[in-house]
């Protein structure tokens, strides 16, 4: 799973998160594509729950 600014929007409704802008972009540059395979060529993925904990701990440690 990735993030989109559908996804966003989504957490900024349900879950009355305050998502600026400038962390919206940098959400998306970290999440918004699949993870690049590791030399082994292991893809790794993010669940939906991976996703909101790493930008719930973006947007607390500003």
């Amino acid at each position: 799973m990735i993030v989109t600014k559908k996804y966003i929007k989504d957490l900024r409704e349900k879950s009355f998160l305050n998502i600026s802008e400038d962390m919206e972009k940098r959400i998306l540059k970290e999440f918004g594509k699949n993870p690049e395979p590791d030399e082994d060529g292991n893809v790794n993925v993010y669940s939906e729950q991976d996703l909101w904990e790493q930008i719930r701990k973006m947007i607390r440690n500003k």
